[in-house]
């Protein structure tokens, strides 16, 4: 009897599996680093992930640099990575260019979410979407990063 219940115990254990997604199947060092926006002006459209957990962005959608039409936000702040999800908490934010089209950024939707769904030496890839329960989402874009 003392065996059985020890031979269950043991598969009990290790056929236990956890749904948990705080471990990350993303090798960290590669995150970090300077990444820009792939198509856009790299000086306006840029995303700086340091390995403390800081981040600097800047975002205006301008494609040419001499563009002085959109708004450039320069925003700061901290990030966590759980799973495939990053999380950014924004710190700060400061209009760098004051260009003729107004963009509004009023609050953070907390369904909002941002996962990398690809990320190498030197691509990364963030799929933002609202994720609205019931297994509906709202898709807002994928952003694709380069070094």
């Amino acid at each position: 009897m003392k065996k059985t219940t020890i031979l269950l115990v043991l598969v009990f254990v290790f056929n236990c599996s956890s749904d948990d997604d705080s471990s990350t199947s993303l090798d960290l060092n590669l995150l970090y680093g300077q990444w820009y926006r792939v198509g856009l002006c790299q000086e306006q459209n840029s995303l700086f992930l340091d390995a403390d957990g800081t981040y600097e962005s800047f975002r205006s959608g301008a494609v040419d640099c001499d563009d002085s039409e959109p708004d450039t936000y320069k925003f700061t702040g901290t990030y966590t990575i759980n799973g495939n999800f990053y999380r950014p908490n924004e710190l700060t934010r400061e209009l760098i260019v004051d260009g003729t089209n107004l963009t509004v950024f009023d609050f953070e939707d907390p369904n909002l979410k941002r996962e990398i769904i690809e990320l190498n030496d030197t691509s990364l890839v963030i799929k933002t979407y609202i994720d609205n329960g019931n297994n509906s989402i709202d898709l807002l874009g994928e952003y694709s990063y380069e070094h």
